[in-house]
C-alpha cells in the first residue's frame, strides 16, 4: 500500500493553509477566536518565535507550557523513535483538541498530521491520529475531509468503529444519506447489535422516506399548477383578453411561446392583492382594483367573477345597501350617483355598471395590468368628477 496515500496528499490541509484559514472570518457558524489567540499560537512549539527563557535557565514549568514540555522530551527521545515521536504528536493534538474551541481544534489537525507524517510501523496508532484527525475536520466543517480520514484510517484498521460511526455523521452532514445508510451497514456488519448505528440508521431511513414523500407531493402541486396555468392561459386565448406582458430581458435569443406563457403567468399572478382563478365551471375570477381619486385611496375586491357587473359589488358597497366608507364624510358616494371610468392613457371611457365585467373587458380592450383590472369611481356632478372626467378627456 502506497504510505502517501494513507498519511496524507493534496487532500490535506498543510500548516500554512491551517493559518490561513485561521486569519478569514469564521465559515462555520462556530465561536470566534478570543483576543488572545496569537498569545496561545506563540506558545506552540510549532509556531514560537524564540524559545522561552525559562528553557534557558532550566526553569521550564510544565504545566504552563504543556506543549513544549512534550516536545522537548521529544528532543531526548531517540531519533529513530518514529512511534515515540507520533505518540507525542497524538497526545499534543488531544489536549488542543479538548479545548473545544476552534482554533484548537486547528493545532489539534496540525499535530495529529505531525504524528502522521513520522510514518511509523504502528498501524494501530496511525489509524487513531486518522480518526482524530477526522474528528476535529468536523468539528470545524469540513466534512469530506473528516471522511477521507476515516477511510484512511479504515484501511489500516478495517474493523475500527469509531472512524465507520464518524464518517456517518460526516456524512449525515453533507446530506448524503445513502452513503449514511453504507456506512451504518458496515458497522452492522461488524457488530448488529450496535445501539448508536441502529438508532442512526432508522433516523436516516425515516428521513428519506419523509424526503421521498415530500418530493412526491412537490411534484405532484407542480404539475397540478402547470396544468392550471395551461387551462388559464387558454382561458385568456378564448376571450382575446388584453394582459399587459413586460418586455423580456435582453437576450440574443429569439423568445420562444413557452418562455412568453410563463411571463405571462407570472404577470397575471405578481399583484399582492391575489390574483386570476379559473373555477371549476369555466369563469375566471379576478382581482379588481377601484380607485376613488377624490379621496386618494382606494379597494380591492377580491373575488370579482367574469360574469358579474361592477352595479353587483358596488351596491354592496355604498348606501343605501351598503355604508358609507369612513373617508366620505360628506356621504356623497350613493350608488345612484357613482360613476366608474376606464382610463385607457389615452381616454377616459364612463362604463356601464349594469354590464358584466368580460363584456366591459371585450367592449373597450380594456389593458389588464400585473394582472389586475383597475377602474376609477367618481360622483357624478362633483368638482373632481367635471375636473378628471369631463375636462379630462
Amino acid at each position: 500500500m502506497n504510505m502517501d496515500e494513507i498519511y496524507g496528499g493534496d487532500d490535506e490541509l498543510t500548516n500554512e493553509e491551517i493559518l490561513e484559514l485561521m486569519s478569514k472570518p469564521n465559515p462555520h457558524g462556530l465561536e470566534p477566536f478570543g483576543e488572545d489567540w496569537e498569545k496561545e499560537m506563540d506558545m506552540h512549539p510549532l509556531f514560537m518565535d524564540k524559545v522561552p527563557q525559562e528553557v534557558i535557565d532550566g526553569t521550564l514549568d510544565r504545566r504552563k507550557w504543556p506543549l513544549l514540555a512534550s516536545h522537548l522530551d521529544m528532543m531526548y527521545d531517540d531519533e529513530d523513535d518514529l512511534e515515540g515521536s507520533a505518540r507525542s504528536y497524538k497526545d499534543d493534538g488531544n489536549v488542543e483538541y479538548k479545548k473545544g474551541t476552534k482554533e484548537g481544534y486547528l493545532k489539534a489537525i496540525i499535530s495529529y498530521t505531525e504524528g502522521l507524517n513520522k510514518k511509523c510501523d504502528n498501524a494501530e496508532l496511525n489509524s487513531q491520529l486518522l480518526c482524530n484527525r477526522a474528528a476535529a475536520q468536523y468539528l470545524i466543517g469540513n466534512y469530506r475531509r473528516a471522511t477521507q480520514d476515516c477511510e484512511k484510517a479504515l484501511k489500516l484498521n478495517p474493523g475500527y468503529m469509531k472512524a465507520i460511526s464518524r464518517a456517518a455523521q460526516a456524512q449525515l452532514k453533507l446530506g448524503n444519506r445513502k452513503a449514511v445508510i453504507d456506512w451504518c451497514d458496515r458497522a452492522l456488519a461488524i457488530d448488529k447489535h450496535n445501539k448508536e448505528m441502529i438508532q442512526l440508521k432508522v433516523k436516516t431511513l425515516q428521513r428519506i422516506k419523509e424526503e421521498e414523500r415530500n418530493e412526491r407531493k412537490r411534484a405532484a402541486i407542480e404539475a397540478k399548477e402547470k396544468r392550471t396555468n395551461a387551462m388559464l392561459l387558454e382561458a385568456f386565448r378564448l376571450r382575446e383578453l388584453n394582459l399587459y406582458l413586460p418586455d423580456p430581458e435582453e437576450s440574443d435569443e429569439e423568445e420562444v411561446e413557452e418562455e412568453r406563457n410563463d411571463r405571462l403567468i407570472e404577470s397575471v399572478k405578481g399583484s399582492s392583492h391575489g390574483h386570476v382563478t379559473l373555477t371549476e365551471t369555466g369563469e375566471l375570477v379576478w382581482p379588481v382594483r377601484l380607485l376613488y381619486p377624490e379621496y386618494a385611496t382606494s379597494d380591492v375586491i377580491q373575488q370579482f367573477s367574469e360574469l358579474h357587473s361592477l352595479s353587483d359589488h358596488l351596491s354592496y358597497m355604498f348606501p343605501p345597501q351598503g355604508e358609507s366608507p369612513e373617508w366620505d364624510s360628506a356621504k356623497e358616494y350613493v350608488l345612484s350617483k357613482l360613476c366608474v371610468i376606464y382610463n385607457s392613457g389615452s381616454e377616459k371611457i364612463e362604463l356601464n355598471t349594469e354590464s358584466s365585467l368580460l363584456e366591459l373587458f371585450n367592449k373597450h380592450n380594456i389593458l389588464i395590468v400585473g394582472g389586475i383590472p383597475t377602474f376609477e369611481v367618481f360622483v357624478k356632478g362633483s368638482d373632481s368628477y367635471n375636473k378628471n372626467v369631463l375636462r379630462g378627456s
